[in-house]
């Protein structure tokens, strides 16, 4: 399969959903779906299988997608939302790479 541009692959995944009628589903088997795709992402991690890594990740994504249309939510909204509220937020990493938000520093002490 040639590649697509990401703009470009959000109708195809629309489209496909539709022509299965996943996209009029319960969106409770769609958020089992998440859960299941997570699992499998899970173990591909841990397993060090960088093939299924992909796969899964993907597949997260695409059930992410239905489920957020199946929910009545505009995946690119959220994204951008949360984008901007991360995107000044400050903190700091620890050696592990957990990221601390300052606010969650600052209750601390």
């Amino acid at each position: 399969m040639t590649s697509l541009e990401y703009e470009e692959l959000i109708p195809k995944i629309y489209e496909w959903a539709h022509e299965r009628e996943i996209d009029q589903a319960d969106p409770r088997v769609e958020f089992m779906k998440i859960a299941e795709e997570v699992g499998e992402l899970s173990a591909a991690y841990n397993k060090k299988n960088h093939a299924k890594l992909v796969d899964s990740i993907g597949d997260l994504q695409i059930a992410l997608l239905i489920f957020s249309r199946l929910v009545g939510v505009d995946h690119q909204k959220a994204l951008t939302d949360a984008y901007q509220t991360i995107a000044h937020r400050t903190g700091m990493t620890t050696a592990d790479g957990v990221f601390i938000k300052q606010s969650d520093i600052e209750k601390e002490n």
